[in-house]
């Protein structure tokens, strides 16, 4: 029979307190007998997905710039590291505190412009000696049939475009200026139109895709910025035209191509002149 956990929060203003009771506390969640039920039945695979929506809603806050939304989500981002170790260490894989040494004395060890007497000055010069350390210290070797090996499988796909392609340029698969980039842009284009099947399309759209996030590369512009912006672009936009729709008694539905047309162009002039001015 299921027992009540007695435990009462202390909270603390050191930080090692605040680590031990959300570690605490994630204990209670997954013991086996007392725990709660939901907490108990997950796995890693479950709670990766739950970690994502948060890490997008901590995007979200700081994108809001609520800094006590930040620290909240910030604060489940926590919950859903700890529950990760807490199932790690109930499965015999390891324990936090394992991780968290290996943490430490690598990233000490990636570090001697910090930690030793090696001068570093540069970004450029501490990324160049990171990549030394991993294979000539910690004996990472790349794999010589995979150029791409180290490029996240799981990483979102717009990333991972963007990653694909800035390591193809690093070695010199690169145009020699972003004329080349507007032209091969325009051609994946071209050949969407050509395209017959479905198979076709996904295939030519695909190539558009990784094309204009080459140009994003190029132009030295993160593409899931430049989507975030787009997207939010959008939203205050179509916002403002249902909000004039409500103004003036009009159905979405029943609008002509005309009248969405005129629609669009007064919800654009309004936002970007509450933008800009």
């Amino acid at each position: 029979m299921r027992t009540m956990i007695e435990y009462t929060l202390e909270k603390s203003d050191n930080v090692n307190d605040c680590f031990k009771n959300l570690y605490d506390i994630v204990t209670f969640l997954r013991d086996p007998k007392d725990g709660c039920p939901w907490d108990k039945e997950q796995m890693p695979s479950d709670i990766i997905r739950s970690m994502q929506g948060e890490i997008y809603e901590y995007i979200d806050a700081l994108s809001d710039k609520d800094n006590s939304h930040v620290s909240e989500e910030l604060g489940d981002v926590f919950l859903n590291l700890f529950l990760l170790a807490k199932i790690h260490d109930q499965n015999g894989d390891f324990k936090l505190s394992s991780c968290i040494n290996d943490a430490c004395e690598k990233y000490i060890r990636r570090h001697p412009h910090v930690f030793k007497d090696q001068k570093l000055d540069t970004s450029a010069e501490v990324l160049e000696n990171w990549q030394k350390i991993k294979k000539d210290v910690e004996g990472r070797k790349d794999d010589e049939k995979d150029f791409f090996y180290n490029v996240e499988r799981n990483a979102p796909e717009l990333e991972r475009c963007y990653k694909i392609s800035k390591k193809a340029a690093k070695v010199g698969f690169e145009w020699p200026d972003v004329d080349g980039v507007y032209d091969k842009v325009q051609e994946e284009i071209n050949e969407v139109k050509e395209a017959k099947s479905k198979e076709e399309i996904t295939d030519e759209l695909g190539d558009v895709l990784f094309s204009v996030v080459n140009l994003c590369r190029f132009m030295h512009v993160k593409p899931q910025d430049a989507l975030q912006s787009a997207n939010r672009k959008f939203i205050l936009r179509f916002n403002r035209l249902y909000n004039n729709l409500q103004r003036d008694g009009k159905d979405m539905e029943s609008l002509s191509a005309e009248e969405w047309d005129n629609y669009w162009n007064e919800a654009k002039n309004q936002t970007d002149t509450a933008v800009h001015g």
